[in-house]
């Protein structure tokens, strides 16, 4: 994959944003496709939908695949169009690219557990309307950032026994940026999702099974809010049960890549962290088929 690719998306996505942070900077491109706009859901008495971005060069005779995209904000704070950046970079690839709204907790009406449930019944829509999306629904991904990471990676949990309604909302690949996967012990998940539910009853790190999605994690050295050693023995994990999983850990940034001296969202992710970690993502989903190939010179 092209580095210019990776150069792409360091000009035009938005800062990440860490569990709880002000909506991220971005830096606006003189031309920038605009989304539309699709009702995948009704819930809590309000209509909740997906941002969808075509590739501007695709070939309408192949499906294409897709990404959801799952904003960052501590499951409390953000929107959609946080990541509208990044829905932007993968239709770049040639894929669509999705930004997905969910509801945000209060930690009384609303909470996480609902949250899942919306990034559940999203992936099911795209996969329920793949014909006139013209997507191919055996190559659907989730893609998330920080508690983004988690409702990506809680999409992928099924019971036992799962129903086909189940069995639709796993999408074929993850790509998890930061992600919160043992929120048992995340104090801010906790404290948002009460009492009523079990945390142990959506946690990735519990339900790791056969025949999950490839996942991709990416993340910082010197994250303390995710210690890479929860996400390295998720990936073992994985692996244990035949699993793909793959970890990238930059070496010198924390969550979200920020550099350690310059901790929110005014910081902003490490360039050059941000940079390897694209590539580190294009080669992924290039190798999942997830991409138009690029066609070799002589």
């Amino acid at each position: 994959m092209p580095k210019s690719i990776a150069l792409l998306f360091l000009a035009s996505v938005s800062s990440a944003s860490a569990f709880v942070s002000p909506a991220p900077a971005r830096a606006e491109t003189p031309q920038e496709a605009e989304p539309d706009a699709f009702v995948y859901e009704q819930a809590g008495g309000k209509d909740w939908k997906v941002y969808v971005f075509e590739p501007a060069k695709s070939d309408y005779r192949k499906p294409r695949a897709a990404v959801l995209v799952f904003h960052a904000g501590g499951w409390s704070v953000g929107s959609a169009e946080w990541t509208f950046g990044q829905a932007r970079y993968f239709a770049s690839l040639g894929m669509v690219g999705i930004s997905v709204e969910y509801r945000l907790s209060d930690g009384k009406t609303v909470t996480p557990f609902d949250a899942v449930e919306d990034a559940k019944a999203a992936v099911r829509w795209v996969r329920g309307r793949a014909d006139v999306l013209n997507v191919d629904p055996k190559k659907v991904a989730a893609y998330g950032e920080s508690a983004g990471a988690f409702l990506a990676a809680a999409t992928a949990i099924t019971s036992d026994s799962p129903t086909k309604e189940e069995l639709n909302s796993v999408p074929n690949a993850l790509v998890l940026f930061s992600p919160a996967l043992n929120i048992e012990q995340n104090e801010r998940f906790k404290q948002l999702a009460g009492t009523e539910h079990e945390a142990a009853s959506i946690s990735p790190m519990r339900h790791v099974r056969r025949e999950m999605p490839p996942t991709l994690i990416l993340t910082g050295e010197l994250d303390t809010q995710i210690p890479a050693t929860f996400l390295i023995e998720y990936c073992e994990k994985m692996k244990q049960v035949h699993n793909r999983c793959e970890l990238q850990v930059s070496l010198g940034v924390g969550h979200m890549l920020q550099p350690p001296d310059a901790p929110g969202a005014e910081g902003g992710p490490d360039s050059k962290a941000r940079y390897q970690a694209f590539l580190k993502l294009d080669q992924f989903l290039l190798s999942l088929g997830f991409l138009p190939k690029v066609p070799q010179k002589n």
